[in-house]
């Protein structure tokens, strides 16, 4: 659900770069409409819950051991990655190399992980950013 000031994070292991962007690629119809993400629809997510502007990704493609390796230099690092040490981990899963942050936005669906033959990803939590 959208709520100002707050990111939901999720952590995983995808292919490529490309396959990232394609995973998290909105759709438009014909007629200008537009259909969730495979992102989205495997954790539920209505498009009228949040803000598409306000979606970051990051690849890094090796295998990375920390957080903070994970999301430096994404929007609010400095903010963020203490509050995800604190509440979850700073140590990832095995082959993590992939990070989605939703601003303004916390997520409350009940699927936490999502794991298929071309990626895994893991829902770690929503803190509040400003």
């Amino acid at each position: 659900m959208e709520k100002q000031g707050n990111v939901s994070l999720w952590i995983g292991k995808i292919n490529t770069e490309e396959d990232l962007n394609d995973y998290l690629k909105l759709v438009y119809t014909d007629d200008g409409e537009s259909l969730p993400s495979p992102f989205l629809k495997d954790f539920e997510i209505e498009l009228s819950d949040f803000d598409e502007d306000f979606i970051e990704a990051v690849f890094r493609g090796e295998s990375v051991g920390n957080l903070e390796c994970l999301i430096e230099g994404c929007s609010y690092d400095d903010i963020v990655i203490p509050l995800f040490g604190g509440k979850n981990r700073t140590v990832l899963p095995d082959k993590t190399n992939s990070a989605i942050l939703l601003y303004n936005f916390d997520y409350q669906g009940r699927k936490k992980e999502i794991r298929n033959k071309d990626y895994v990803f893991e829902y770690l939590g929503s803190v509040k950013y400003s």
